[in-house]
């Protein structure tokens, strides 16, 4: 059985100096071997000394290399000791600084993914998740952290997973777009320094849907102002054949009328509209009694519902109600949602409310018990010139544009506007503002 004894470099000195102490004072006689013995020991408890304050500074160096902050080291110290503790709080400060400037960037740049629109991707060199922001993470409808998954675990296009493949970004990166969980998104993948690449992906989808709501109004614009310009020119050229009756003649110029003031009618719709998007118009606001205003219109609709058979039923409770409104957009959206049911739903019963709601709110409706459209036509019956029966729609002689000045005006006005309807059921178009 062996037994080892472990001691320091000062320990091992000074057991050293006693021991060359003990061998001196064997050859030197009397008091001068005892004075050589307490000055040898005397250098061993010095020794022993400075061992203390360089195992503190060994300690202190330590933690500071394991990303620890450890308390300062005195600076009362003499000498070359008080030299290396102020050396080293010296070295402990600046690392301090250090991580904590690191912290505040880290901060900055969570915060900075966190808000910022886009979602953000990054990849290691061997095209594994690094990095998600929370934008990505929303689109992407994962509840948990992908970190450390493959792109292609995530992203189910196969197009895309190769475009984000490290090995394809070129120097300068690459911009695409892509269909990412049902959403339209741009695309840009560069190289990291380090390796792999970082992706931003902004999310298209609704300036994509804007731009074909654009593509579709010119469309529909051209064609709805394209064919009374086609039957006017048609009908001017008639009128000018020289062999045409005159009684003849009067008809096709009442005609060439009727057409152009649909045109007309089509024109003021479309102003109408750009004037109420021009985010510099200002609406009126001012009590509008809502009973004489609906009694006005309905008379000027009486013709109409007279001749398809309609009966009226006006409901306004209480009976002197009043709204703060701009009266023309009021109006305006009581006119064309009326219209709206007169013109096409082919019904035998209309019915116009107003009420105050407990909440101080006022709801008005415009409901038809007509043949009704079907629910997937709901959304989009306030978008211009969307018809869900084009054909029967155009005979009836609507722009097209009503329904959609009634979203404008009732937004304008801080209300929300909504449809009900099913086919065989009638239609229901509901707006409620605020307060009275």
């Amino acid at each position: 059985m062996s037994v080892r004894l472990l001691l320091s470099v000062a320990g091992i000195s000074a057991l050293a100096l006693l021991l060359h102490a003990a061998l001196l004072a064997a050859e030197v006689p009397g008091p001068g071997a005892i004075v050589l013995i307490v000055c040898f020991a005397l250098a061993a408890v010095l020794a022993l000394l400075l061992e203390r304050p360089i195992r503190r500074a060994a300690s202190f160096a330590a933690q500071l290399s394991h990303g620890e902050l450890p308390p300062r080291l005195p600076e009362t110290a003499l000498g070359t000791i008080g030299d290396l503790f102020r050396a080293m709080n010296r070295l402990a400060e600046a690392h301090r600084t250090g991580l904590e400037e690191r912290g505040a960037e880290k901060t900055e740049t969570e915060v900075l993914l966190r808000e910022m629109g886009e979602g953000v991707l990054a990849l290691d060199s061997e095209g594994l998740i690094v990095r998600v922001n929370a934008e990505l993470q929303s689109i992407i409808g994962a509840a948990d952290v992908v970190t450390g998954h493959a792109a292609g675990t995530v992203f189910r296009n196969p197009q895309l997973v190769t475009f984000l493949s490290p090995a394809t970004v070129p120097e300068e990166g690459h911009t695409d777009e892509f269909e990412v969980f049902g959403r339209t998104m741009l695309v840009t993948a560069r190289r990291l320094p380090a390796g792999g690449i970082v992706a931003v992906f902004s999310d298209m989808t609704e300036l994509r849907r804007l731009d074909r709501v654009r593509t579709e109004f010119v469309a529909n614009a051209s064609h709805e102002l394209k064919t009374p310009l086609t039957a006017i020119r048609g009908f001017a050229e008639t009128v000018a054949d020289a062999s045409v009756p005159d009684a003849d003649r009067a008809a096709f110029a009442n005609r060439i009328v009727g057409h152009s003031e649909r045109m007309a009618a089509i024109v003021d719709d479309l102003l109408t509209l750009a004037r109420l998007e021009d985010r510099s118009y200002t609406i009126l606001s001012q009590r509008v009694s809502i009973r004489p205003l609906a009694e006005r219109i309905l008379e000027g609709f009486a013709q109409r519902i007279e001749a398809a058979g309609t009966s009226v039923t006006l409901a306004i409770e209480p009976p002197d109600l009043e709204l703060n409104a701009d009266p023309e957009g009021l109006r305006q959206i009581l006119e064309n949602t009326i219209d709206n049911a007169i013109r096409h739903s082919g019904s035998t019963e209309l019915h116009v409310k107003a009420s105050e709601r407990p909440s101080g709110s006022v709801r008005l409706s415009v409901e038809d018990n007509g043949q009704g459209i079907p629910a997937a036509h709901l959304e989009r019956v306030f978008e211009r010139f969307y018809r869900a029966d084009p054909s029967r729609s155009r005979a009836t002689g609507g722009t097209g544009l009503g329904l959609a000045i009634v979203k404008h005006w009732v937004e304008q006005m801080g209300g929300r506007v909504s449809a009900e309807s099913s086919v065989g059921q009638g239609m229901r178009i509901q707006v409620e503002f605020p307060t009275l």
